[in-house]
């Protein structure tokens, strides 16, 4: 089946990506079986088989937003890493080398673009205690209906979205938050959604649409006050447990 990729949406662009890492990865592996003549070796075939595995289960955490994704990328930045050292110190394979250095290229270049709160975003699920977590309170407009909810990682123009209510992907939103006495409205587009555990809201990854300098000002205000907060209350939270 003939796949198409958008390089219009982040997504997709990491997919293109992870896609693009593995077949330079599959061809240096491939290489250097050849020029060691070890193609036909039990141990390569099960590394290679390993190597398969590997990148099936890794782009299923991609494709579904799998925290495991991140382990995974890890392990894989090492191997390739080891391999590119080993092609170009030991066995003398530059071009092997470079193939394995621009798929590190692509691991963190995709790494760095889905690490957006529209995807992953930064939270933590053990934390119910709301006295230590950064949360901005907010509401939105739903069905005519006013519900509440709570904005946290405010980060590259994004940011997470707890709520109870359903939201559809694609939805525009209207945001209202008030933060030191100073009302607060910005719009944004639903572009993530994660199932809640048991007790917990639905997890929205957002992105703001502010087109004018005043809803970019507010954005900027907002979000230089979540990060502050989330400093005094994680350094409040260990003061107290010491």
């Amino acid at each position: 089946m003939l796949i198409k990729f958008s390089l219009k949406k982040s997504y997709e662009k990491v997919k293109f990506l992870t896609v693009l890492q593995f077949f330079f990865v599959l061809i240096a592996f491939l290489s250097e079986a050849i020029l060691t003549h070890s193609i036909l070796n039990f141990s390569f075939m099960l590394q290679f088989f390993l190597l398969l595995v590997i990148f099936n289960f890794y782009y299923r955490a991609l494709t579904n937003l799998y925290y495991s994704f991140w382990n995974i990328s890890v392990i894989l930045i090492v191997y390739y890493m080891i391999s590119l050292s080993r092609n170009f110190l030991v066995l003398d394979n530059p071009l092997v080398s470079l193939l394995y250095f621009f798929s590190i290229i692509f691991l963190l270049f995709a790494v760095y673009i889905i690490s957006s709160p529209l995807y992953y975003p930064r939270f933590s699920w053990w934390e119910y205690d709301f006295r230590y977590r950064a949360d901005i309170k907010c509401s939105i407009v739903l069905e005519g209906k006013e519900v509440f909810g709570r904005l946290s990682d405010l980060r590259r123009g994004a940011a997470c979205l707890e709520l109870f209510s359903h939201l559809s992907v694609g939805q525009l939103i209207q945001i209202n938050s008030e933060v030191m006495n100073q009302n607060f409205t910005l719009f944004a587009e639903v572009r993530s959604k994660r199932e809640p555990i048991i007790g917990r809201s639905f997890i929205y990854g957002i992105k703001f649409v502010n087109h004018d300098l005043e809803q970019k000002q507010r954005l900027k205000f907002l979000s230089h006050y979540w990060r502050e907060t989330k400093k005094i209350k994680t350094k409040n939270k260990f003061a107290i447990g010491q």
